[in-house]
């Protein structure tokens, strides 16, 4: 769950950054958005893309490690 959830905890970080006045990469991304810079634009997204994809490959992986079940499943066992 919190693998899906990144994508939305960067959403989330323009309102923490905008509340508490600390620069990040939310709100460098409504500065470019602002300005239409869009080489930033999409390099921050790109950026946010990636490390959704691989915190859910990460989370996958540990998935496997964990439950038994999947383990057993690789084998061919029932």
């Amino acid at each position: 769950g919190m693998a899906l959830s990144l994508g939305t905890m960067v959403a989330g970080a323009l309102v923490t950054e905008m509340v508490f006045s600390y620069p990040g990469i939310g709100s460098l991304l409504f500065t470019a958005i602002r300005q239409s810079d869009y080489p930033l634009i999409q390099g921050i997204t790109l950026l946010v893309s990636v490390a959704v994809l691989l915190a859910n490959f990460l989370a996958d992986l540990l998935y496997g490690l964990v439950d038994p079940r999947i383990r057993a499943a690789q084998r061919g066992e029932r």
